[in-house]
């Protein structure tokens, strides 16, 4: 079997988890990189420990011959980057945000099913046993309808990222982010929710708080969504470490998902005490196993479309109706 070619767009902190995965897979090789960056371009070659073709644009890399393309740049290049490798046959694995708006999503869409190659967006937590085990569980039916959820992202994002790389940091400018912490981390949160069950929202009550910044820092916002369940979220970048929580409650019981300290509980109605979540394992462990099993089985990501374009119309709602300040 002749070897995988991965291409690398962007070397930025996930594609070095990225590369370490690579090599625990056999018959996958990467064959060569592009970043603007010449610094980062080094620290990436460092890390391969093997000589790798250094392109000078990204079209050169998408048309090198290669089978699948790792986008790791900056959240506003992922649709152009993502359009670009797809229309000329090469599949795609791309960081979260796969898109930075609604009109992108649906765009995407359209590219994707004409272009016939797999797509994977880098989103971890949807490889966790035990958040399969709690989708099971909704699929069942043994939460029942489902009624309310509640929950919360938190991390030490605006000072971690100062420190990084002080105020010109590229989270921190719109041209390159797109948009703030709500966009960043807080897109892991929302796909996650539209992960674990088949809601879509219809209606938006929000407060988007800058401190003082060009992008969003802290997000609360309410949600009705068309199935008569209503929702009520915070994404935070201010916090001391990393707090994720995600309460559902069902007609037949409540379910607790907190990814951050690996806390997983379904208490069902009639019964004394909770109980842990069981593993559900699938067949990959990573967005990076699952761009390869997909390139040579013909495997189903693990992330659909429709979460893509959920997690994008409701972000687009939240910044479009919330009340700034």
């Amino acid at each position: 079997m002749e070897n995988v070619k991965i291409g690398f767009i962007g070397c930025g902190g996930r594609s070095f988890v990225h590369l370490r995965h690579m090599k625990a897979i056999k018959n996958v090789e990467t064959k060569g990189v592009f970043d603007p960056n010449e610094v980062m371009v080094k620290k990436f070659l460092k890390e391969a420990g093997k000589d790798i073709e250094v392109y000078e644009n990204e079209e050169k890399l998408v048309k090198s011959g290669i089978d699948g393309v790792i986008i790791c740049s900056p959240h506003t290049f992922h649709f152009k980057q993502i359009k670009l490798a797809l229309e000329n046959g090469v599949n795609v694995l791309v960081e979260k945000p796969a898109v930075v708006s609604y009109e992108e999503a649906i765009e995407l869409e359209k590219i994707v099913e004409k272009s016939k190659k797999v797509f994977v967006t880098g989103y971890q937590r949807h490889y966790l046993p035990r958040v399969h085990g709690a989708r099971k569980i909704i699929e069942e039916g043994k939460l029942g309808k489902i009624n309310f959820i509640s929950g919360y992202l938190a991390q030490r994002w605006l000072e971690g990222l100062k420190e990084e790389r002080g105020k010109n940091h590229w989270r921190f400018i719109p041209e390159f982010s797109g948009k703030g912490q709500l966009m960043d981390s807080g897109s892991h949160f929302i796909a996650l929710l539209f992960f674990l069950t088949d809601l879509n929202p219809e209606k938006v009550s929000a407060f988007v708080d800058f401190k003082g910044e060009k992008v969003d820092v802290n997000t609360g916002f309410l949600v009705k969504f068309k199935e008569n369940a209503i929702g009520s979220f915070a994404i935070l970048g201010i916090g001391t470490g990393l707090r994720e929580k995600t309460v559902i409650w069902g007609e037949n019981g409540v379910m607790e998902i907190s990814v951050s300290d690996n806390s997983f509980f379904v208490h069902y109605k009639g019964e004394k005490s909770p109980v842990k979540i069981p593993e559900e394992k699938i067949e990959v462990e990573n967005p990076l196993q699952d761009l390869i099993k997909g390139i040579t089985s013909g495997k189903k990501p693990e992330t659909s479309l429709k979460v893509i374009e959920k997690v994008a119309l409701l972000s687009d709602r939240i910044y479009s109706e919330g009340i700034k300040f």
